[in-house]
C-alpha cells in the first residue's frame, strides 16, 4: 500500500515544529534529556542545535538550584501535568544571567498502557507584559467576577424562566463588557508601549552624548544620571542615585551654587552656575551647568533636567592665560628695570497619555537647555531627520526639509572628507562619532566651528539601524583659542629683541671681564647668560606652540645622521650643565629624513628634563637604535621618577607633575616635543617608577 502523498515526512513534521512560533521542546528520561526543541524555544534558552540531547541540567546550569528540573522529574515519574503563569526563570543568554517571566507547562504523554513516553514542554516569554500586569489583572478579576455571575444566574434559570430571561440579557451585557475591557486592555498596553518607547529614545540620546545630563524630580532629589556622569565620576548611577549630586561638588563650590539653586527652586526658575566635581582618577573637572525647570500638563512642577558640559580646559586656559600674562609681563618689567524610574500603567488611559507627554516634555527640555541640535541618519538611506535647535545652528530656513547631501555640503572643503569619512567609519564599525570641523551658515554663509557627537545604535531586532547624536556650536570657544595664540605669538615676538640684547650685552661684559680676569664678574655673568638662554628656550617654546595650534609650523625635512646629531646634542648639553655626567650609546650609523631643528629641539627637550628631575652628579643615558625600520632614541635618569597618576598626562600642554619639589618650567617642553615626532609620523612615550627613575622614548621612521 502507498504511503499517502498528503501525509508528511518525519523529517518535514521537524521541520513544521521547528517554525512554530510558541516555544516547544520534547524531553525523554528522568533527566529531562533533549529531544527536540524549535527554535523559539532555543531562543528562549540563549542556545544552539547542540543542546539536543543533553539534559536540561546539562544545556543550562544555570537551572540548578531552581524549581525546574525537580518539576521535570516528578512530570516523568508520577505522570503529571505541571504548568505555570508569570514564573521567574533566570537564563544565561549571551553569556549574562537574566530573568525572564513565563507561561510554561510540563505534560506528559503517555503511550496506550498509561506509560509516560516523553514530556511536551512549552513555554511563552511574558517579560514585556509584566509592565502592564496589573491592568490585565484587574481586567482578569472583573470578567472572573462576571463569569461568576453568570453562572450564578444560569444556576437561577434552571427555577426561573423569567429570571433566565434576563440573565440572558445580562449575559449579552457582560459579553460585551468583556469586549470593551478587552480593547481597554490593548489600548492601555499601546499607551505603555508608547511610554516606554518615548522614554527608551530619551535614554538612548542621553546615553549617546558625552553632556553630563540628570534628572531631578518634585522635591529636589535626582532620579536619573546619564552614562555621561558615570563615566567621570566612575560611580554606577545607583550610587550617584544614593550619595545625591551635591555631595558630588567641591566643598569651595558647594555652598554659593546650592544658595543659588535653592533660591531657583523656590522660584521654580532655570538655574545656572559653575562648580568642580572629582572624576574617577580623584582630579577635579570643571563643569557648566543649567536646568529649566518642567512642569506637568496640569501646571504642576515636575522638577529640573540639567545639563552639564566639561569646561575644564577653559578654565585652565583662563588661568593659564592670565598666569602667562603675569609672567611675561613680570619678565618684561625685569628686562627693562622674568525601569524601576519608568512610570506604570494606571488605572485609565487619561493617567498614561499624561506620563507620555511628561517623557516627551522631559526629552524636548534637556534638549532645549543644552543648546543642542539633535540628529538622525538611517544608515543604509541617509535620510536625515532633526530638531528646531539643528535648524538655526546650521542657519537652515528651506521650505523643504534639509537632506542629509545639503548638509554636507555646507562644510568646508578642508573637512567635508573628515566628516564623511567619520560618519561612514562609525556605521561600518557601529562605533562612536565625534568630530570637530568648520561649516557654511546656509542663510548668511557666516563659518561656525561645530562639533558633532553620535553613535549607532541596534533597534529592537538586534540591527545596527539607528544612527543618532547632537550637534552644538563651539566657535565662541575657537575664536578664544585662535585669540589666545595670538596673544601667546606677539608677547614672545616682542621678548625675543631685548633677550637678543641682553645675550650680547653679557657676552661683550665676559669678553672684557676676563682680559681683565675678574674671576668674580666672569661666573656671575656666566650664570646670568645660562639664564637667558633658558629664557629664550622658554620663550621660543611659546611661539612654537602658537605656530603648532595656528597650523604655521613647517617641516623642513632632510637626510641626517640622527647618531651624529644626539652626539653634537650631548656635548652641547654638557658644555650648559656640567652637573651631571651623560653617557651616550650608539650602535651604528643612523640615517634619516626629518626636520633637523626640530628633532635637536626633541632630544635637548628629553636631555634637559633629565637633569631638571635628577639630583646632581647623577648619569643620565641616551642610545639610539633601529627597531622595527624605525629609528628609536631613549634617554634615562635616576631622578624623582613620576606617579602612575600623572603618566597619562605628561604630553599634555601646561601639564606639570606635582611633587615636593620645586622645579621650574610651564609644562609646554613634553608637549611640543611630542606634537613634532607626531607630524613626523613617529611615537613618544614614558616608562617611571617613583624614587628610580624614568627613560622617555621617541622614535621616527627610517630613510
Amino acid at each position: 500500500m502507498s504511503q499517502s502523498p498528503h501525509l508528511l515526512s518525519n523529517e518535514q513534521l521537524i521541520e513544521v515544529f521547528a517554525l512554530t512560533k510558541t516555544a516547544t521542546a520534547i524531553h525523554v528520561g528522568e533527566d529531562a534529556v533533549i529531544q527536540l526543541a524549535n527554535d523559539a524555544m532555543l531562543r528562549i534558552w540563549g542556545k544552539d542545535k547542540s543542546v539536543i540531547g543533553k539534559s536540561l541540567e546539562d544545556a543550562l546550569p544555570e537551572l540548578r538550584g531552581q524549581p525546574f528540573i525537580e518539576m521535570f522529574k516528578r512530570v516523568w515519574l508520577e505522570g503529571l501535568t505541571i504548568s505555570g503563569t508569570d514564573t521567574p526563570a533566570t537564563l544565561e543568554v549571551d553569556g549574562v544571567l537574566t530573568t525572564f517571566y513565563f507561561e510554561f507547562e510540563y505534560r506528559a504523554i503517555k503511550d496506550a498502557q498509561g506509560k509516560t513516553i516523553c514530556v511536551l514542554h512549552t513555554a511563552i516569554d511574558i517579560s514585556d507584559r509584566i509592565l502592564g500586569l496589573e491592568a490585565i489583572k484587574r481586567a482578569e478579576e472583573k470578567e472572573l467576577a462576571l463569569e461568576k455571575e453568570q453562572a450564578l444566574n444560569e444556576e437561577l434559570a434552571s427555577t426561573n424562566e423569567e429570571l433566565a430571561a434576563i440573565n440572558e440579557e445580562f449575559q449579552q451585557s457582560q459579553e460585551n463588557l468583556h469586549l470593551l475591557n478587552t480593547e481597554l486592555e490593548a489600548r492601555v498596553e499601546a499607551r505603555v508601549r508608547e511610554l516606554r518607547e518615548t522614554e527608551e529614545r530619551f535614554r538612548t540620546m542621553a546615553e549617546g552624548t558625552d553632556i553630563l545630563i540628570a534628572v531631578g524630580d518634585e522635591t529636589g532629589e535626582a532620579i536619573y544620571f546619564n552614562k555621561a556622569w558615570e563615566q567621570l565620576t566612575g560611580r554606577p548611577m545607583q550610587e550617584l542615585l544614593k550619595i545625591g549630586w551635591v555631595d558630588l561638588i567641591h566643598s569651595d563650590d558647594r555652598d554659593q551654587f546650592l544658595s543659588n539653586f535653592v533660591d531657583n527652586f523656590n522660584k521654580r526658575a532655570p538655574f545656572s552656575g559653575e562648580f568642580r566635581v572629582m572624576n574617577h582618577d580623584g582630579e577635579y573637572r570643571w563643569l557648566l551647568a543649567s536646568g529649566p525647570p518642567r512642569f506637568f500638563p496640569d501646571g504642576s512642577f515636575a522638577g529640573y533636567i540639567s545639563s552639564c558640559i566639561d569646561i575644564t580646559d577653559r578654565k585652565k586656559e583662563e588661568i593659564e592665560k592670565q598666569d602667562l600674562a603675569e609672567e611675561l609681563i613680570a619678565m618684561n618689567e625685569e628686562m627693562t628695570v622674568s525601569n524601576e524610574e519608568l512610570l506604570s500603567a494606571n488605572e485609565d488611559l487619561i493617567i498614561t497619555r499624561q506620563q507620555v507627554e511628561k517623557a516627551e516634555l522631559g526629552l524636548r527640555l534637556a534638549i532645549d537647555a543644552a543648546r543642542l541640535g539633535a540628529w538622525q541618519i538611517d544608515p543604509a538611506t541617509k535620510h536625515l531627520t532633526y530638531n528646531k535647535m539643528l535648524a538655526k545652528l546650521f542657519g537652515y530656513e528651506g521650505a523643504e526639509p534639509m537632506t542629509y547631501e545639503q548638509a554636507i555640503a555646507q562644510v568646508t572643503p578642508e573637512y567635508r572628507p573628515i566628516v564623511t569619512e567619520a560618519i561612514e567609519k562609525a556605521i561600518a564599525n557601529q562605533g562612536n562619532y565625534d568630530v570637530t570641523y568648520a561649516q557654511n551658515r546656509f542663510n548668511d554663509g557666516e563659518v561656525v566651528w561645530l562639533r558633532s557627537l553620535g553613535r549607532i545604535s541596534q533597534d529592537d531586532a538586534g540591527a545596527y539601524t539607528i544612527f543618532s547624536g547632537f550637534v552644538m556650536d563651539i566657535t565662541e570657544l575657537k575664536q578664544d583659542e585662535q585669540r589666545k595664540n595670538d596673544f601667546i605669538g606677539m608677547v614672545s615676538h616682542e621678548l625675543k629683541t631685548p633677550l637678543t640684547s641682553l645675550n650680547g650685552y653679557i657676552q661683550i661684559l665676559q669678553n672684557k671681564a676676563r682680559k681683565g680676569e675678574d674671576t668674580f664678574t666672569v661666573n656671575a655673568l656666566e650664570v646670568a647668560g645660562k639664564q637667558v638662554r633658558k629664557m629664550t628656550t622658554m620663550i621660543n617654546g611659546f611661539l612654537n606652540i602658537s605656530r603648532l595650534e595656528s597650523g604655521k609650523i613647517i617641516l623642513n625635512k632632510s637626510h641626517f645622521r640622527l647618531d651624529e646629531l644626539i652626539n653634537a646634542s650631548v656635548k652641547e648639553m654638557v658644555l650648559m650643565d656640567s652637573s651631571h655626567s651623560i653617557t651616550y650609546k650608539i650602535h651604528e650609523p643612523i640615517t634619516i629624513v626629518a626636520d633637523y631643528d626640530k628633532i635637536s629641539s626633541v632630544i635637548s627637550n628629553l636631555l634637559s628634563n633629565a637633569i631638571k628631575y635628577s639630583p646632581n652628579n647623577k648619569e643620565i643615558e641616551i642610545s639610539c637604535a633601529i627597531v622595527d625600520n624605525a629609528a628609536v632614541v631613549s634617554v634615562r635618569d635616576q631622578g624623582m621618577g613620576i606617579a602612575e597618576k600623572d603618566m597619562g598626562h605628561l604630553f599634555d600642554r601646561y601639564y606639570r607633575v606635582e611633587s615636593n619639589h620645586t622645579i621650574s618650567g610651564f609644562g609646554i617642553g613634553l608637549y611640543l616635543s611630542a606634537e613634532i615626532v607626531e607630524r613626523h609620523t613617529g611615537s613618544i612615550w614614558a616608562e617611571s617608577e617613583v624614587d628610580k627613575g624614568s627613560t622617555f622614548y621617541f622614535s621616527v621612521p627610517l630613510a
